[in-house]
Formats: structure tokens, sequence, C-alpha cells
């Protein structure tokens, strides 16, 4: 008997201190979300702002409670929301568009209904399916509902208008080189010349500075000869050897915001 009624004692308590630590892990996310929902509404980040008050709503007591759902009745009042569309250049829609928004996914498809985000500056980024992309810069204030912004892609570039080409720097190379080769024969022949002058002024009694001066001439032009022979020979294998290139056709997607309109340039991935 005596062991029975200590068992159940022993029962109790552990029930009555489960409990308690129950009711303190529930206090501490009270509290938490409390604290974090007004930080967050004061930073206009609402959608997280919501959550928190949400969460203090259905875990802290009444008289806290009601100011969360008072504070959750101002968010929902702003938070704005954007309504995005888009079409093709011909006037279509461009079929399936995913949407980024501050470079973090947004939408893997523009919805029929307006998509809620935090008050603010952003940049809202819409991918095609053949990765042509129109960025639109705009700035949402509280309270704006179903904000239009509409984007038209960019036409594609018409066939053959960009044709291959080769790369232009093999060129660059092999003409350096023919520049070099020029200063080279010009040294040579000046050192020819200078030589022969020489000999008919003063040989053989000439000084050793004018001879070496000479001679340092002719060098010279021995090394830009031979280094204008190599840049001028590895250029042109180069440019008939290195594919040739597509080049980038630039065009331009048009963005309509509440604003007016703005230009973004169309990009391919």
């Amino acid at each position: 008997m005596k062991r029975g009624f200590l068992v159940a004692i022993g029962a109790a308590v552990t029930l009555l201190a489960g409990t308690r630590a129950r009711a303190q892990g529930v206090g501490e996310a009270c509290a938490a979300s409390y604290e974090q929902a007004q930080q967050l509404v004061r930073d206009r980040a609402l959608l997280r702002a919501r959550a928190e008050l949400r969460l203090c709503a259905s875990s802290c007591p009444a008289a806290l409670a009601r100011d969360c759902q008072r504070w959750s009745k101002g968010v929902e009042r702003d938070m704005p929301s954007v309504a995005l569309s888009a079409t093709s250049a011909e006037g279509r829609a461009p079929g399936r568009v995913r949407v980024l928004l501050d470079g973090a996914p947004l939408v893997e498809a523009i919805p029929k209904d307006p998509i809620e985000v935090d008050p603010g500056r952003h940049t809202l980024t819409f991918e095609d399916a053949a990765g042509t992309s129109v960025v639109a810069v705009v700035t949402v204030s509280p309270g704006d509902k179903a904000l239009p912004i509409a984007v038209r892609f960019p036409a594609a570039p018409p066939p053959g208008a960009a044709a291959p080409v080769r790369p232009r720097w093999p060129l660059v190379l092999a003409s350096a080189g023919a520049v070099a080769l020029g200063v080279g024969a010009f040294l040579g022949v000046k050192g020819h010349i200078d030589r022969s002058e020489l000999r008919g002024r003063c040989a053989p009694g000439c000084t050793a500075s004018e001879v070496e001066a000479i001679s340092l001439v002719w060098k010279a032009g021995a090394i830009s000869a031979g280094a204008g022979l190599v840049a001028a020979g590895v250029g042109t294998v180069l440019y008939f050897q290195l594919d040739p290139v597509v080049p980038a056709a630039p065009s331009a997607g048009s963005a309509v915001l509440p604003d007016g309109a703005a230009l973004s340039l169309r990009g391919s991935f």
C-alpha cells in the first residue's frame, strides 16, 4: 500500500514537471514571436512579420494574443501585391515565364492572381524558356494592391543576321609582328649604311664607341625581326585555326512600370 502510494506521488510529480516544462516552452515561443513580429513590422518585412504574428496569436496568453491580432490587421492592410504579366515581341503569350525577385526565385510560372511582396525597391527578372530575360526595377509602397508589372520580351534576331566571325586578336598579333619585322629590316639597312659611311670616314682608325654603336643597331634589328617573325607566324596560324564565333545580337525588351516605361537589355544564358 505504502509502495503504491509512493509510486502514485512520483508519477504525479513527473506529470506536473512535464506540464510545467511544456508551459515554459510555449512561453518562450510566445515571447520570441511577440518581440520578433514587432521588429519585422518596423523593418517592413511584412511577409515574415505575418508568420510571427500568427504564431504569437496561437501561443501567447489572451492579452498578448490580442496585441498580435491587432497588429496582424495592420500588416494585412499594408501588405502590397504585384500583378505580373508578360508578352512576346509580337504581343502573344511567351509561354512559361520564370520570375526572380531580387535574385531569388519568386514563381516558376506567372500566376493569374497577384503575388504578395514586401514594401520597398525590388528588381524583378523575367526569364522565358529560351533564356531571354527582361529586368524591371520597381518601388512597391505599403498598401499597393495588384500593382501592375508588365514586360514585353524582345524579338529574336532574324536568321543569318549574325554571321559567324573569326576572332580579331590573332590579326592584331600578326599585324604587330609585321610591324616588328619592318622595324628590324629598317635597322638592318641602317646598320649597313652606317658601316659603309664609317669605313669611308675613319677606317681603320675608328673609335670603339663608333663601332659599338653600329653593332647595337644590328642587334636591335635582329631581335625585332625575330620577334616579329614569330608573332606574325603565330597570329596567322591562330586566325585560321580558331573556330569562328557568333556575336551576340543586343536587343531590348520593355518593362511597363506603374510610373512609366523602362528598357532592359536582353540576355541569353
